[in-house]
């Protein structure tokens, strides 16, 4: 039986706000939080999206009235239903009547500008940060040199807001505009961010679950986010070192929401090495090898789940000496996570993705750290065993174009990308040579200091320091 649409007339709401990326996330999260500000009384504004490739999802909020809802669910069941109404409007930034659209907003008195792209990596160039570099330059024009407003990256990369904030200046010199370029490095706040929610890819979420929701909703909603229930511990964290953000998200702590004017950079690092560590290295890779077509299945698993509460609380040992924060414990951290993961049913594929890059971040600070020495023996088998797990994954038998195939333990061929094909490259048919040849094409990989030194690092980093975690691995 076909449902009616979902659906509303057009809301009264001013466009305060700007959402570059119509992702899952964001849905989940911060437009999340601003329908909770609004109906809080706290904030009167609503969310424009656009939309950067493909149209679907612009349209659907278009056909919907910026309406959708965020349904919670664990293994057993639907935990809550949300009805979100804080969009007002979207467009799709791929075509010439969606850009000019969207770019149209930035005639109203905007507070801030959201962008969540890609994982990959934010760069000149890409269609998240030239329709940044378009907005910025039509505010500036449209609101004059006095005005002010923010902009934040909700993308999962430690630094996003300085990150954005050298791209953004790239692009403004380019325009021999000296007055914008002012009002650029003075005027607009670029936010660090740190974001916490799983969004499981819809096609991971159990048809039982997929069909409740829409007998419970009784609309047809196409833009449906399937999440956990919010975490309770730093969900969003915020740094607006000006104190000029004008959409409150301070009004959340009680939602686990921080918003400070100090670095972020101790709960970045903690979120990374902590939480974010336990998908990769730690099991993802090696739930996919081993058959695994669920997250949840392999971490449920009595000898997975010996292995993953051995090396994810060793390694928060490690965190935790490296980069104490006071009252907080690393392993109740990084546990809170593992629980998170066993109880949501969510699919490896979807988080194998730029191998390198969460390699970088994740565990290469562990790896040489002068803490490493002061772990147990079986926490430092563990992790190499993690690692070692990773690059297996990432020989590949043969490339297809940009894509590589790799087969699992079961004699299953899967396809990877890595934004950087170094290691891919490396390993290639790996799996025929001998120890020796195998041995010295890790070494290399730990040798490689621009696999492992951060963009922007004036230190030049590698892993090649920590001889015991090579001859492990």
């Amino acid at each position: 039986m076909s449902l009616p649409l979902l659906t509303r007339k057009k809301p009264s709401l001013e466009v305060k706000i700007l959402a570059i990326g119509a992702g899952g996330l964001q849905r989940a999260l911060t437009h999340e939080y601003v329908h909770d500000l609004i109906k809080m009384g706290k904030y009167k504004g609503g969310i424009f999206v656009g939309q950067p490739r493909h149209s679907s999802k612009a349209e659907a909020f278009s056909q919907q009235g910026g309406l959708y809802h965020v349904v919670t669910f664990k293994v057993g069941g639907i935990t809550g239903i949300k009805l979100i109404e804080s969009v007002v409007g979207a467009s799709a930034l791929c075509t010439r009547e969606g850009r000019e659209q969207f770019l149209n907003q930035v005639k109203n008195d905007l507070d801030l500008i959201l962008v969540g792209v890609t994982e990959a990596g934010i760069k000149k160039g890409e269609i998240g940060m030239d329709i940044l570099a378009e907005t910025l330059f039509g505010y500036f024009n449209e609101h004059g040199p006095k005005s002010t407003i923010s902009v934040m990256d909700t993308d999962n990369l430690k630094g996003n807001g300085q990150i954005v904030r050298d791209i953004q200046k790239e692009y403004a010199r380019e325009k021999e505009n000296p007055s914008y370029l002012s009002w650029l490095e003075n005027k607009v706040d670029f936010l660090e961010e740190m974001g916490d929610r799983l969004v499981p890819d819809p096609s991971a979420v159990p048809e039982a679950i997929k069909e409740e929701a829409k007998k419970r909703i009784g609309k047809e909603d196409h833009l449906i986010t399937y999440t956990e229930k919010m975490p309770e511990q730093w969900s969003l964290v915020i740094r607006d070192a000006k104190g000029r953000l004008r959409v409150p998200f301070s009004e959340l702590t009680h939602r686990g929401v921080i918003v400070t004017r100090g670095s972020i950079n101790s709960y970045h690092n903690w979120k990374l090495r902590l939480l974010n560590s336990v998908h990769i290295p730690f099991i993802t890779h090696l739930a996919q090898l081993s058959g695994y077509k669920k997250i949840n299945a392999a971490a449920n698993d009595p000898v997975i789940k010996e292995y993953l509460r051995t090396v994810v609380c060793g390694n928060a040992r490690i965190v935790e000496k490296d980069i104490p924060i006071q009252g907080e414990n690393a392993a109740k951290y990084a546990l809170s996570f593992v629980k998170r993961i066993s109880e949501l049913e969510d699919d490896p594929v979807r988080v194998n993705i730029n191998h390198t890059l969460k390699l970088r971040e994740r565990i290469a600070p562990t790896i040489i750290s002068k803490h490493y020495t002061t772990a147990s023996e079986e926490f430092k088998d563990k992790l190499a065993f993690a690692l070692a797990t990773v690059f297996r994954y990432l020989t590949a038998i043969k490339r297809d174009g940009d894509t590589y195939l790799g087969k699992d333990d079961l004699g299953v061929t899967y396809r990877f990308t890595d934004a950087n094909p170094t290691i891919p490259e490396l390993l290639m048919g790996a799996r025929r040579e001998n120890k020796e040849q195998i041995e010295n094409k890790i070494r290399q990989i730990f040798e490689d200091f621009s696999l492992w030194t951060p963009p922007g690092s004036k230190q030049k980093i590698d892993l090649s320091s920590n001889e015991d975690c090579l001859r492990r691995v």
